[in-house]
This record gives structure tokens, C-alpha cells and sequence, in this order.
């Protein structure tokens, strides 16, 4: 009988071993980077109840979109935008630190630093007010208006 030809019975069993040991001790480690993943949640700010909300006013001229940094529920639909507001349509974009968003009747109000942007204007005021759903736009306090 050829020798070289025979399979040695006990090196094919080390080399199922090998492999066995291999395969399972891949998926261990697999399962560990998995759950270290899974360990470590978003950090969240407590004093906040959504970080970068997104909201939209719809009118029939145009869609205001709203971005803020932080958020906080007044109620169902009031919510208080916090930290780099910017409300951003085709035709304007208005930022503020602080602006109260009704999500129901689509208004929003700030009393806080607020600048206008549009083309060839700028309005930096002491607050505004977004009225029939973005229809209306009135500045509050002390007023500039600078025209390009």
C-alpha cells in the first residue's frame, strides 16, 4: 500500500481541530466588538428632549424648513428651538438662539437676537414672529434694516 497517498487519520483530525478552534473563536470575538457597539448609547443632553430637530412650515408659495441644535416640549405642539435656529426657504433664511414653534398652527416667535437674511437684505432685530404659516413675518423691539 502507497504510504504517501494514505491519509494519516490523527493530522486530519488536528486539522479539524485547527479549524474548529479558528472558526469559533472568530465568531467570539465578532460577538464582542458587537456588543461593545452596543454598549456605548448617544450621548444625550438631559436638559434637552430632542437634539436636531428638524420641522417644516408649508404655505403655498413655499416650504420653510427649521433646524435647531436642541429642543424642548412645552406641549403637544409647542416646542422651545434652542442653540443656532435657522429657518431656511427659497427666498429668505432667518437665525436666532432661542424661538418658540407652534407645530399645529405652523407660527413661530422669538424674543431673542434675530437676523433676516434675503437678497440684497439683511434685518437684524430683537425678535420676530412668523405668522399664517410663514404667510406674514413682523421683526419685534429694535429694528435695522440694511439694504445692498
Amino acid at each position: 500500500m502507497n504510504n504517501f497517498l494514505r491519509i494519516n487519520k490523527k493530522t486530519l483530525l488536528i486539522l479539524l481541530i485547527a479549524i474548529s478552534v479558528f472558526f469559533f473563536t472568530t465568531i467570539y470575538f465578532k460577538q464582542i466588538k458587537i456588543a461593545e457597539v452596543n454598549s456605548h448609547p448617544i450621548m444625550i443632553d438631559p436638559k434637552f428632549d430632542i437634539v436636531n430637530p428638524t420641522f417644516t412650515i408649508n404655505n403655498k408659495k413655499e416650504t420653510i424648513s427649521i433646524t435647531a441644535k436642541a429642543g424642548n416640549f412645552l406641549s403637544k405642539d409647542l416646542v422651545l428651538l434652542k442653540n443656532n435656529v435657522y429657518f431656511k426657504s427659497k427666498n429668505f433664511k432667518i437665525f436666532s438662539d432661542e424661538v418658540t414653534f407652534d407645530r399645529k398652527e405652523q407660527i413661530a416667535n422669538s424674543k431673542k437676537k434675530s437676523r433676516f437674511e434675503s437678497d440684497g437684505t439683511e434685518i437684524i432685530s430683537e425678535g420676530f414672529s412668523i405668522l399664517q404659516q410663514g404667510d406674514i413675518i413682523l421683526f419685534n423691539g429694535k429694528t435695522s434694516l440694511i439694504l445692498d
